[in-house]
């Protein structure tokens, strides 16, 4: 598992957190995950990555991460992308630098940042999109496990 010793420890401070608070939708994790890696999570649609190859991506900045995802009018996807985006963030994969030339590649004018590659579903020999889709997984059932009524589970990843 490449999650770092800090990583592991915010994993689980994450995963309690959840069930105590009992969230009911990804937000609350945003907001929750900010607080425990003590930088804000900012999430913003970005028109450009409409027509890119990612449907999202995290930029880990001096001062804060920020999510970019595919504009969508489904809550489902949006909240699934940044279940995804979260799990790298947990899972300390910003420390990893070869991640980061993929969307150098991409989006050439944040060099400087540490970022990381998100949503390639279709490449589970790599580690860190394995952690990050599981971690997405997880998310879900936890969100799904606190709706008040079956019927709200189709608001929330399928």
């Amino acid at each position: 598992m490449s999650t770092h010793a800090g990583g592991s420890a915010r994993l689980d401070a994450f995963w309690e957190r959840g069930r105590t608070e009992g969230w009911a939708d990804v937000d609350q994790a945003v907001t929750a995950a900010a607080e425990i890696v003590g930088k804000p999570i900012v999430v913003r649609e970005e028109a450009f990555l409409a027509s890119e190859p990612v449907c999202g991506f995290v930029a880990t900045l001096e001062r804060a991460h920020l999510i970019m995802i595919s504009p969508t009018s489904s809550g489902t996807f949006r909240s699934f992308v940044i279940g995804h985006e979260l799990g790298h963030v947990l899972h300390d994969h910003q420390e990893a630098s070869a991640q980061s030339a993929y969307i150098r590649d991409v989006i050439p004018d944040l060099p400087e940042y540490k970022v990381e590659r998100a949503m390639a579903r279709g490449l589970f020999e790599n580690e860190f999109e394995r952690e990050a889709e599981l971690f997405a997984d997880r998310l879900a059932q936890l969100i799904r496990g606190h709706r008040d009524r079956p019927s709200a589970f189709r608001g929330v990843f399928g």
